[in-house]
């Protein structure tokens, strides 16, 4: 393939370049390093891996709606803008039993999380790519000096080339961390209030000397709920005040919720609207609208980013040949009206 392609194969299938990595339960970390950015900056170390981060709701939605558009388009190869005849048949084909739309949306998901995705291939004889698969983040990892590592059981069939596929940014997972710690937080706080809201009810003692303990004080609680479930008239002793407190709401932090999503938003890529659930509190108001050939600002700005990374890797020699590149075919994913037919593929 000559100079270029060799070294595009030292650079990728041997040994990449150092990442800047986000902190898993999967990667080696210095224990002393939290410790030395939490005493100077004053943030939370906890660890967030990617298990927690999926957890909140916002996040898991703007990662889902990227990797749904992404693998909705099928990758193509061309030569000089002209699709290749035939095609490369592991682009829409694979021995594995995955789907090539799930695939792809391993990948998406992986480079939104962490900004890297990894594939591994299958080669013929002639060192050409016949098959592959997304190998899932957890199971492989860069080591000290810039390999790839598979730590967990792949088809040793699906060894014989990796593909890192790197994006360019760190993923959310380091970038969006504090907002993620924020998210649950938040709620945590939200699930204890709704375990213990603030009393309906409260029977105020007025007598200064009444020094009641703890069983009379639940004996004389249980009576008054009690009477009022089955009488619509209660009697209460001289020296008890009853307070009613039932037309309080109960705070749901509903305003912070949307201020985190915002800022999930804005991390993760798509227009607030699309996971917000509420704006400043009112009722939801998220609509779509086709605008003929308009571009795609969910697809220009958020997962644009996602398809060409994963395009521009594929381009390159050591997956392609010379002359040829591969692209995601947005025709019929962006088509108006929505087709109602499936892409034509070969298989």
């Amino acid at each position: 393939m000559g100079l270029f392609s060799r070294q595009i194969k030292t650079t990728y299938a041997q040994r990449p370049s150092l990442p800047t990595m986000p902190a898993t339960p999967f990667d080696p970390q210095d224990s002393l390093l939290p410790a030395i950015v939490g005493e100077i900056f004053g943030v939370d170390t906890e660890a967030v891996t990617r298990e927690i981060a999926m957890r909140v709701p916002g996040l898991k939605r703007a990662v889902q709606v990227h990797a749904s558009i992404v693998s909705a388009m099928p990758l193509v190869a061309y030569r000089k803008g002209v699709p290749l005849d035939p095609q490369p048949e592991w682009l829409q084909n694979t021995q594995s039993g995955i789907a090539p739309s799930i695939r792809t949306k391993g990948l998406v998901t992986d480079l939104v999380l962490e900004g890297w995705a990894l594939l591994g291939c299958q080669l013929d004889d002639n060192e050409r790519i016949i098959d592959a698969i997304h190998i899932p983040r957890n199971m492989w990892k860069f080591d000290s000096d810039g390999y790839v590592s598979i730590e967990r059981f792949v088809d040793p069939r699906y060894l014989k080339r990796l593909i890192p596929i790197p994006l360019g940014t760190n993923g959310v997972l380091v970038d969006g961390v504090d907002t993620i710690r924020q998210a649950r937080a938040l709620d945590l706080a939200r699930t204890n209030r709704l375990q213990a809201p603030p009393a309906g009810t409260e029977l105020h003692i007025t007598d200064e000397s009444y020094n009641g303990d703890e069983d009379e004080k639940k004996k004389l609680a249980q009576g008054y709920a009690e009477t009022r479930r089955k009488f619509s008239v209660s009697v209460t002793p001289s020296n008890v005040e009853v307070k009613e407190h039932g037309d309080k709401a109960v705070d749901l932090f509903d305003s912070a919720t949307n201020s985190i999503r915002l800022d999930i938003a804005n991390h993760a890529g798509v227009p607030a609207a699309i996971i917000e659930g509420a704006r400043s509190g009112s009722g939801g108001d998220m609509t779509y609208t086709g605008k003929g050939d308009a571009r795609s600002e969910l697809y220009d700005l958020g997962s644009r980013d996602y398809a060409d990374a994963i395009a521009a890797r594929l381009s390159l020699d050591d997956v392609s040949e010379p002359g040829v590149y591969i692209a995601f075919d947005r025709s019929d994913a962006f088509s108006v009206p929505t087709p109602v037919t499936p892409p034509v593929l070969e298989d």
